[in-house]
């Protein structure tokens, strides 16, 4: 019944949250900014290879991955470890709790709603690389632009849900901020955020095959790019597949043992 009335109630909390998100334009505008990582490291590795490639990477090749690495980050940004570590310690969740509709779904949908804002910042920019290098635009195919829609989707989701997890751990800890910028270190070196995993040592990369990390950033962005087949990416989606459902288990868990704790309190 609960899933049921969040489907129901989906339209109208696309438009109360784009409304919001309107109402600080401002803010957002900065906030995506903000994921523009893949732009400047665009400009030190297309440095690095203009004199030799890297692992298959030259100055065209770059181009493409990082080009592609913007649209993903784009498409799977989230804010939900900063936003539910301040309702938790400000008892603002409180009054999100007596709404029919569970909070983290909220979130999720709010979350969405900014995706046409950040399509209008990432277009100009995208045309802006286009105009730079005209030959990074490819066509990867059908199949693995029909994997890339399923292999982006299952990104945000694995991002929100970790976002969630160490949101979270604001009902035990006042520390979760921190402990999530340990994670965000780890995240930004092994998920191919700046810098290919196939510059990476080959065994290396086998160890990274079965993480999360790769199913958040370099699964689509290879897809998008061109350089993963959509036989060989089966295997990556079908880790991305897993990991969300553990996530979800692991979510589910902690958020209910939550909850009772904040309840305890009287917050």
């Amino acid at each position: 019944m609960s899933m049921t009335r969040a489907v129901r109630a989906m339209p109208a909390m696309f438009r109360v949250g784009f409304a919001e998100l309107i109402a600080y334009r401002a803010e957002m505008v900065v906030w995506i900014l903000s994921a523009t990582m893949p732009l400047i490291m665009l400009a030190l590795w297309n440095s690095v290879v203009a004199e030799a490639p890297i692992a298959g990477f030259g100055p065209t090749e770059i181009t493409r991955y990082f080009a592609a690495a913007l649209v993903v980050r784009q498409l799977t940004g989230a804010w939900l470890v900063w936003h539910l570590n301040w309702m938790i310690r400000s008892g603002g969740l409180s009054a999100r709790l007596l709404r029919p509709i569970n909070p983290l779904v909220y979130e999720g949908v709010t979350m969405l709603s900014a995706m046409p804002l950040r399509i209008a910042v990432l277009t100009p920019m995208l045309a802006g690389l286009v105009l730079w290098r005209p030959e990074l635009v490819i066509w990867p195919g059908a199949a693995a632009l029909a994997l890339f829609v399923v292999s982006v989707l299952l990104a945000w989701v694995l991002t929100f849900l970790v976002q969630g997890l160490f949101g979270m751990l604001a009902f035990w800890t006042d520390q979760s901020q921190g402990l999530f910028g340990v994670w965000f270190t780890f995240w930004m070196l092994l998920s191919g955020y700046i810098a290919p995993l196939q510059m990476f040592p080959e065994a290396f990369q086998s160890v990274l095959a079965w993480l999360p990390f790769r199913g958040m950033i370099a699964v689509p962005v290879e897809l998008l790019g061109g350089f993963l087949t959509p036989r060989d990416a089966l295997f990556d989606i079908g880790v991305q597949v897993a990991w969300t459902a553990i996530l979800l288990l692991v979510s589910a868990v902690v958020w209910r043992r939550g909850i009772r704790r904040y309840g305890a309190f009287g917050a």
